[in-house]
């Protein structure tokens, strides 16, 4: 896989549950950033973080000694949480794409924020959760999406109302305005699919799909 000078991989302390899958990202990633309890998932994964950041009150201990090299920024600020911070610091760093894993999981509040600050950075970074699927959060402009014929994608508005067109999908969008809710939900492509976001945010996804072991990579850029 070949390495992306300006992407990111960020681990948060959710699930992580394809593990495959986020290594493969690491190998693709210029850097590897943990937010604080990230690290143990880096750890878990044989993976060495080239910065962790946050509070440091969850981080496995001991140290593996292949992180002699790692670089720790602590911030102790008790009203900004470990997700924001290492945000800010992957945007000091340059980035332009940013996968992150482990934003969903454990606890519900925790899962609720990470979705908005994931929201709110959308204007700044290219943004793909990756979870049980994978999911980019894309503002205005055109996209082309990388989805086979046959597979899975859902289109979603991420924060209020967003208008879209996209072809190359069983069911066709042309100017259409979406309100957070179902509609958009479970799409097929039917070839090359593209996608003009005209205004507000949307998530595009590609889902696990019924029968099937792994997502679709459609959403790796």
């Amino acid at each position: 896989m070949r390495r992306s000078r300006r992407c990111v991989l960020l681990l948060l302390n959710g699930e992580l549950p394809d593990r495959g899958l986020v290594r493969r990202l690491a190998r693709r990633c210029r850097l590897l950033v943990c937010a604080d309890g990230g690290a143990r998932h880096a750890r878990s994964l044989n993976l060495v973080p080239d910065a962790v950041v946050g509070d440091m009150d969850s981080l496995p201990r001991p140290l593996p000694r292949s992180w002699s090299k790692t670089l720790y920024c602590c911030d102790f600020n008790e009203d900004v949480s470990d997700f924001e911070k290492a945000l800010a610091f992957i945007s000091r760093a340059g980035c332009r794409r940013l996968y992150v894993a482990g934003l969903l999981g454990g606890r519900l509040d925790h899962a609720l924020v990470n979705l908005a600050l994931a929201r709110r950075c959308a204007r700044r970074l290219s943004l793909v959760v990756v979870h049980r699927g994978l999911a980019a959060l894309l503002g205005p402009g055109r996209h082309r999406l990388g989805f086979k014929r046959g597979e899975l994608l859902s289109l979603l508005a991420a924060s209020g109302a967003a208008r879209l067109s996209v072809a190359g999908v069983r069911y066709p969008l042309r100017r259409a305005t979406l309100v957070p809710g179902g509609r958009g939900l479970s799409n097929v492509a039917r070839g090359p699919v593209s996608l003009a976001v005209h205004s507000g945010l949307v998530w595009a996804m590609a889902p696990i799909a019924p029968g099937k072991a792994r997502p679709s990579r459609a959403l790796i850029f």
